[in-house]
């Protein structure tokens, strides 16, 4: 979700919740475009990180932290990010385990990306290389210290040695169920030697997956729009006080309260604040549907003239089905042909599918088939809009400029280069 540790950058980190891109570091998240020589140079890095010594035993001295860096400005680090810091005085060490980092260079790296099969993997890095990162992109940093034992200490540590060789460092990623924030949890959670008790906060059944991760996108409303998009009916699933952990702020407030079953003693010792964040003044965006409300428009005003007109827009026709048939293809196979639980089912498949680049097939688009088929496809967008909010998933309203759109040129469309007007539509 956020960027990491500068020492892996190549190995880059999805962002912990969404849509995962190279990290900064070696956390989990981010990854901004980079040259050669720098990816060379991280490469570099990484092989020094595989040999890096990691102790067997802790001091009594020693504490294990969980590290939340706050949401970047970068869009796979707009969730923040989540790690794990081990420090031992007497043995001088001062490491970052990072969750979620994957390698660039991998063989298909975006088909692999898309279809929810690339491998994620735990990194390790010094911490001087730590929060410098964050420093730079103007993110926080908060550490909480957790309240172990000696023995619960060197049982967690020996765990992340045992998740960093190389033959258990891979796993699948998933957006919501399996990122750097709940590894991180889970890693906690089995080697403490008793059961945690999270708090079950006031958004316990109140929200979703797409409420939780919406409150982190009101300036980037484009972004937010095209999430809504391609992430299905699953993403409207209630969350509770363990499924909302997927999001590093989340997981940090549920930690805060969190205590031992038996014992009832508090599973956080305290908290710092390692990095305060910078706060850029950002002017609030447009959103989106004031400007697909205004290209609505444009698009009704140029069909009536063309029509009047008996001039042909086929080009337009051509544009705007040509994207929404493509939409429709990414809808489909996100939904069918990947690893994804979450893009399917989608319901935004009835309006927005690939029957629209048929239409551009001439001989078709002549044919009385042609006619029924652009007939049957206005008046579905149609019944969608109304029933849009009965569905069970969340619709946009932003969208419906883009409906009326669809429907104009459904009704308003050209054949033989002569404009004529679909008759028995709705």
């Amino acid at each position: 979700m956020a960027r990491h540790i500068r020492s892996e950058k190549k190995q880059k980190t999805a962002p912990c919740p969404i849509i995962s891109a190279p990290y900064k570091g070696q956390g989990k998240g981010q990854c901004k475009g980079k040259g050669r020589l720098e990816y060379a140079i991280l490469g570099l890095f990484i092989l020094l990180n595989s040999f890096m010594p990691l102790p067997a035993q802790l001091s009594q001295e020693s504490r294990i932290t969980i590290l939340t860096c706050s949401p970047g400005e970068e869009l796979y680090s707009i969730f923040g990010h989540t790690a794990m810091r081990v420090v031992d005085p007497v043995l001088e060490i001062d490491y970052v385990f990072n969750y979620g980092t994957f390698d660039f260079n991998t063989p298909n790296f975006y088909l692999k990306f898309m279809r929810g099969q690339l491998d994620y993997a735990l990194s390790v890095s010094d911490f001087s290389y730590f929060l410098p990162e964050y420093r730079q992109a103007g993110q926080s940093v908060i550490e909480q210290s957790l309240n172990l034992t000696t023995d619960e200490k060197n049982r967690l540590f020996k765990a992340l040695i045992s998740n960093y060789e190389p033959q258990n460092r891979y796993y699948k990623y998933h957006f919501f169920f399996d990122n750097c924030a709940t590894r991180v949890r889970d890693v906690i959670a089995s080697n403490i030697g008793d059961t945690i008790v999270f708090p079950e906060k006031e958004y316990k059944d109140l929200i979703s997956f797409r409420d939780a991760i919406g409150t982190y996108l009101h300036n980037r409303p484009w972004t937010k729009l095209g999430l809504d998009l391609i992430l299905g009916a699953p993403t409207d699933d209630p969350v509770n006080a363990s499924s909302i952990q997927f999001l590093p702020d989340y997981l940090m407030l549920q930690f805060s309260d969190a205590h031992r079953a038996e014992s009832n003693t508090a599973l956080i010792h305290s908290t710092e604040t390692l990095l305060e964040p910078k706060q850029p003044e950002t002017a609030k965006p447009t959103p989106p549907v004031v400007w697909l409300s205004l290209l609505a428009l444009a698009v009704l005003v140029y069909s009536y003239i063309s029509y009047r007109k008996r001039k042909s827009s086929m080009w337009l026709n051509s544009l705007i089905f040509s994207l929404i048939g493509i939409l429709g293809l990414l809808i489909i196979f996100l939904w069918f042909f990947t690893s994804h639980t979450v893009t399917g089912p989608n319901w935004h498949i009835i309006w927005a599918n690939p029957l629209y680049l048929i239409l551009l097939i001439p001989s078709l688009s002549n044919s009385r088939a042609g006619t029924l088929i652009r007939q049957l496809m206005a008046l579905a967008i149609f019944l969608f809009a109304i029933l849009s909010a009965f569905m069970p998933q969340y619709i946009p309203g932003a969208l419906i400029p883009v409906w009326i759109i669809l429907i104009v040129r459904l009704i308003f469309f050209d054949t033989r280069k002569k404009l004529t007007l679909n008759k028995g539509i709705v």
